[in-house]
């Protein structure tokens, strides 16, 4: 009477461990769903005020923590979309949220959300005015993204006020200088910059921006020398010292930063990027 319920204990085991590798097999061979991204979801802004008690604050909260934790690895360009709506939203219910224009800074623009970045960063900049790396931000994206150096200059100046320390400062003026260099002509640069050396403290960093407009200001000699001799010649010129043998410039300008003048692909006076003598 002992041996019968042992026998049939055994049987049950080796029957249930025959189940359970038919149901395995038979299981790994349908198809899986995919599991859908959580930022595949965005309500309206009332909704997440209403699921949040009412609270914009918390709803900002709530929803920041949805972007913290998504897998950007997995993400496809329909899952950024969301993204950027819902910083947006976090921005619309707490400008001031510090995570939300990092992450809008680090992660949208680079992923086809500019207009959203730049939503989130201008909302931040009014919100934090003691706080310069949002407009930092804001105008690196008119850099960078829409190609418009000259505004990307504005916004870091706008920047400078906010500052804690002289070497960032110096460090804003420094590359707006350079912006400004790239975005406007070539003599308005100059004044631009002649300005701002005359907003500076007196000192080593005056002088470098002294010393930057100058040399845009022989940029500028250049470049107008060179419309001439097309104007009179029906030709650019091959080389820089063809300005000084037509009798254009008594001699050519000397670069004060040792980095020289030169011609672009189309024979028009640049400045140049790497040390060299003047062509």
């Amino acid at each position: 009477m002992r041996r019968l319920p042992m026998a049939m204990i055994v049987f049950a085991g080796i029957l249930s461990a025959f189940v359970y590798a038919w149901a395995q097999q038979r299981l790994s061979g349908l198809p899986r769903a995919t599991a859908t991204p959580e930022l595949l979801i965005s309500l309206p802004r009332f909704a997440q005020v209403l699921m949040a008690g009412g609270d914009r604050y918390l709803a900002a909260n709530l929803a920041g923590f949805r972007v913290l934790v998504a897998d950007t690895s997995r993400m496809s360009a329909e899952d950024y979309a969301v993204q950027g709506k819902l910083q947006r939203d976090i921005a619309w219910f707490n400008p001031a949220h510090e995570d939300n224009y990092y992450i809008a800074a680090a992660i949208l623009p680079w992923n086809g959300q500019l207009d959203a970045a730049q939503y989130v960063l201008r909302r931040s900049s009014e919100a934090r005015t003691f706080d310069w790396y949002p407009l930092f931000q804001y105008g690196f994206l008119f850099y960078h993204f829409r190609k418009d150096p000259a505004t990307g200059a504005q916004w870091l100046l706008q920047a400078v006020p906010r500052v804690k320390t002289q070497q960032d400062e110096w460090a804003l003026q420094n590359v707006a200088a350079l912006w400004i260099e790239k975005g406007y002509q070539t003599a308005n640069a100059a004044g631009m910059v002649e300005a701002m050396a005359a907003d500076s403290p007196p000192g080593a960093f005056r002088h470098y921006l002294q010393v930057r407009a100058r040399r845009l200001r022989d940029l500028a000699t250049l470049q107008n020398a060179v419309t001439l001799f097309r104007e009179r010649h029906g030709r650019g010129v091959e080389k820089l010292q063809d300005l000084v043998s037509s009798g254009l410039l008594a001699e050519l300008p000397k670069d004060p930063l040792g980095y020289g003048f030169g011609l672009d692909a189309s024979g028009w006076p640049m400045l140049n990027t790497t040390p060299s003598s003047t062509k």
